[in-house]
């Protein structure tokens, strides 16, 4: 898989613990959806990361929520800009079909920062039909939320209740049945992604309708 350097070219705080890295693009080709490595080009420790920006940008750009006790998120975090990241890939299969780009129904389903995915691709597909539940803590984490169509878009909030639902994603697809017709892609925590793969098959979505990406 091929690596190459990129340069920083600003830090973007989004919230005291969560912020964006934007690199130079460079000629790195993804498809939304996708994701890459990150890496310490002179120690060589990476980790994964969903490419947040869309196909058609200049810049690279990745959405990192600082862990506590988390070496490389916080090496990201004070990295200078005009300083060097490694970057690899892309790689990844969490892409849109050609019946998804087709106007078919879309139901993205995120927590956290698992939306980086879905933030590529409405940026790089214009006429997506979908509609987006991004599960967070409080309000102030609706990372990205200017990309999506306001009509389109549900925030459910798990610890205040300043969101459009206030609770977590599974609560909010209990008590709101999905047509069965849709494809539904979903990106976040493993206990997430069981939880709500559960539900939208006791609604009858057929497996093969389900897609998981995985993000921590």
């Amino acid at each position: 898989m091929e690596t190459q350097k990129h340069q920083v070219l600003e830090l973007e705080q989004l919230t005291p613990e969560t912020f964006l890295i934007h690199l130079d693009r460079q000629n790195f080709s993804f498809k939304p959806g996708q994701y890459a490595i990150l890496r310490n080009p002179e120690t060589g420790e990476g980790r994964e990361y969903s490419i947040y920006s869309s196909d058609q940008e200049n810049r690279l750009s990745f959405l990192v929520r600082e862990i506590k006790d988390g070496e490389f998120s916080r090496y990201l975090r004070h990295l200078k800009v005009g300083s060097q990241l490694a970057v690899e890939g892309p790689r990844g299969f969490f892409i849109l079909d050609e019946k998804s780009l087709n106007g078919h129904p879309l139901l993205f389903i995120a927590t956290g920062t698992g939306i980086s995915p879905f933030h590529s691709f409405v940026q790089s597909y214009r006429n997506l039909n979908y509609q987006v539940l991004h599960g967070v803590h409080f309000a102030d984490e609706a990372y990205g939320i200017a990309a999506f169509d306001p009509d389109r878009y549900l925030l459910c909030t798990s610890r205040e209740e300043k969101g459009d639902y206030f609770g977590r994603v599974s609560y909010y697809l209990k008590a709101h049945k999905v047509d069965e017709n849709s494809i539904c892609y979903l990106c976040g925590n493993s206990d997430m992604i069981e939880e709500v793969t559960n539900i939208l098959e006791g609604y009858g979505i057929s497996p093969e309708n389900i897609r998981t990406e995985v993000f921590f």
